[in-house]
């Protein structure tokens, strides 16, 4: 029985984990969040294939950028600092891919016509610039975390965006939809303690989840003002991991466990946004805000779910993991950007800069093992953008930003032990305008 419990508690240690879908916190690009990801009004091309994909069809983009953030976290118990506690926040090392385009630009699909002109495809997706994919449970992680502050390192997400646009003289109308991808990995665990073999085999395949994320905007555009209105709306994921443990000993089943746990809740949000600003021939200045409503009380599960246990005695000895009390929050953000056109020959210089806050959603920290806290983010970007050679058409943009999360302190007082930081974030963007 010792052993029996010891391989069955590895077994689900070894599957647990809670993830966030990367994008609600790095935004979908670095032109993004050099200002602040305020993207339901002001997002263009394929960055809006996340953030509104009715705009997808605002800009034809091709894109590649980099994501890098360290978490720099403060613990501390009984009052002593705990220098070799490990990264609650794991480093996040992505990258981005996109790519937004019309339809009729797909010439070896379809024919050209106005239509097909007013209606866009958007592609976006985040790679683990580590090498995996998928990684189950958090081996580097020695304080546990929360559904939205886990390891992003090793998730796979996509997004898939169509968009249209309705133009009325000096007024566009755009509708859009689109879908997010997780990727998750079903873990199955089988055991053999049976003199003449002892063996531990842990086998598992990927499936993809997938969520819908939908939008609107309206675009007011003169010759020296322009003005958007935007809302979107996402559907939740929650995965959950079926989990297999067959223990046998001496060619008789000793224990079959079939159980699930919560791996990765994107919530569902609400929220609208505008943005405007002026231009001319030489200048552009826009400015935005959104307003969001993270639905983080539809999380009612507990995190462990048995659903079939032989013998039934095990039960009793079974680990079990139940979500703390979470509550819906309000995500605010706002942002300004600058475009400032042949400032040096025929480049031009982008700057932006923005602001974001994202209260915890969790009500009580106290006598949880779980990691948050409200995050301030301050962010900003500078770049340039020039024509492209003569092979590529259009315009090229490159974009350095980042960006510096702060943790408020977090007490926990029946530990003595308080967790607070700061999350630098450094990106940078090659785009392709056509």
């Amino acid at each position: 029985m010792r052993s029996i419990k010891i391989v069955l508690i590895l077994s689900l240690a070894f599957a647990y984990g809670t993830y966030a879908d990367p994008f609600d916190f790095y935004c979908s690009g670095p032109l993004a969040r050099s200002i602040g990801c305020t993207g339901i009004a002001l997002s263009e091309g394929y960055e809006s294939t996340y953030l509104n994909p009715a705009l997808i069809s605002s800009k034809n983009k091709l894109g590649i950028g980099y994501i890098f953030a360290s978490q720099n976290v403060d613990v501390s118990l009984q009052n002593q600092k705990l220098e070799k506690i490990g990264n609650p926040l794991e480093n996040v090392s992505l990258l981005h891919l996109g790519a937004s385009l019309r339809l009729s630009d797909l010439s070896f699909i379809f024919e050209k016509s106005n239509v097909l002109d007013n209606i866009s495809l958007g592609v976006s997706a985040a790679l683990p610039a580590t090498g995996r994919a998928v990684r189950v449970g958090t081996s580097d992680t020695k304080i546990p975390s929360t559904p939205m502050y886990g390891n992003r390192n090793t998730r796979l997400s996509t997004y898939i965006g169509l968009s249209g646009r309705i133009p009325l003289d000096n007024i566009r109308i755009y509708i859009g939809g689109g879908v997010h991808a997780l990727a998750r990995l079903n873990i199955f665990v089988d055991a053999n303690l049976s003199p003449d073999r002892d063996l531990l085999g842990i086998d598992g395949f990927l499936k993809l989840l997938n969520g819908f994320l939908g939008g609107v905007a309206f675009e007011l555009d003169q010759e020296t003002f322009f003005l958007r209105f935007g809302a979107v709306i996402r559907t939740p994921v929650q995965t959950e991991i079926p989990t297999e443990v067959n223990v046998n000993i001496a060619g008789e089943t000793a224990l079959k466990l079939v159980a699930s746990l919560i791996e990765h809740y994107t919530p569902t949000y609400f929220g609208g946004g505008i943005g405007g600003g002026i231009k001319s021939s030489s200048l552009k200045i826009s400015v935005g805000a959104d307003i969001l409503q993270y639905k983080f009380t539809d999380l009612k599960l507990p995190l462990l779910k048995i659903q079939e246990v032989s013998p039934e005695e095990i039960r009793g000895i079974l680990p079990s993991h139940s979500t703390p009390e979470f509550q819906d929050v309000i995500v605010i953000k706002g942002g300004l950007s600058t475009d400032i056109y042949d400032i040096i020959g025929e480049a031009d210089i982008l700057a932006g800069a923005g602001v974001s806050l994202f209260p915890s959603p969790l009500k009580s920290q106290n006598g949880t093992l779980f990691v948050d806290s409200d995050r301030l983010t301050i962010s900003g970007g500078l770049g340039t953008r020039f024509k492209s050679p003569g092979i590529v058409k259009g315009e090229i943009e490159f974009i350095l930003s980042g960006g510096i999360q702060m943790l408020s302190k977090k007490e926990f007082s029946d530990t003595q032990t308080s967790i607070e930081g700061t999350l630098p974030i450094i990106s940078g963007t090659l785009n392709v305008l056509f």
